[in-house]
């Protein structure tokens, strides 16, 4: 049977870093040589008991493109996988939206939102870049050697691509990592570009896009990463090592 990957988000044929992802789940499956179905799911339509029980898809890549057509039904679906120990894994919309659902749900942050959809909101823990960081990129250094961004990459500084305009809310650090949220990645100009928790199996968020350093014959090693986990594949690896 076809192992499937749910792609949350609104798919527009003319932003190139959707084209992007796209080409790197075809090179993840050449380079793994499996067969996986990646689905693209509108965030209007997305429905958890359908995806996760009934068709039994195994990951959630949460897309970049916000703002989303549904964000409230994002938001239900990073629950949904955070809760229920699905791996997870978001970029740039997508880590921004897993940061609101951590704020409003582990840390009681009940009005944590995104400046962009409410700007008037009472807690944006997403806040607009001081510097648009669309079209962009950045070298980054990784600050924690325990975390699975530096056990997939084994560097200590990587380079970053994006395509956005908003970032995490420095207001809210302390009360994010104080519940549990690792941060993971620091730009040279001191913010935060990725996050993950240890507890879950794989729920690794970036504010950067590594499709967009991803290549036809060297995959970006997060994105595999994040497959391994879907499929087991990382575990299987394991067995087979002993």
């Amino acid at each position: 049977m076809i192992q499937k990957i749910a792609i949350l988000g609104d798919f527009n044929p003319i932003h190139s870093t959707l084209h992007a992802l796209n080409e790197s789940t075809r090179s993840i499956q050449k380079k793994l040589n499996v067969a996986i179905q990646f689905d693209w799911i509108s965030t209007d339509i997305f429905n958890n008991k359908i995806v996760f029980e009934t068709q039994k898809y195994a990951g959630l890549w949460i897309a970049p493109g916000s703002p989303y057509r549904d964000m409230e039904n994002v938001l239900h679906a990073i629950k949904y996988t955070r809760v229920n120990n699905i791996p997870t894994f978001g970029n740039c919309g997508g880590f921004q939206h897993m940061i609101i659902e951590f704020a409003r749900n582990i840390c009681g942050i009940q009005n944590a939102d995104h400046e962009e959809t409410n700007p008037d909101g009472k807690d944006p823990l997403i806040k607009k870049l001081s510097c648009s960081l669309k079209g962009e990129q950045e070298n980054l250094k990784l600050i924690d050697k325990d975390s699975f961004l530096y056990q997939t990459i084994h560097q200590d500084n990587i380079i970053g691509k994006y395509y956005c305009s908003y970032g995490i809310n420095e207001k809210y650090i302390d009360i994010l990592t104080e519940n549990g949220l690792s941060l993971t990645s620091v730009s040279e100009d001191g913010n935060y570009r990725s996050f993950e928790i240890k507890s879950h199996p794989f729920f690794v968020g970036t504010l950067f896009q590594p499709a967009l350093t991803s290549t036809e014959n060297e995959p970006n090693p997060i994105i595999m990463e994040f497959v391994k986990k879907s499929l087991g594949l990382s575990e299987l690896e394991r067995i087979n090592k002993m």
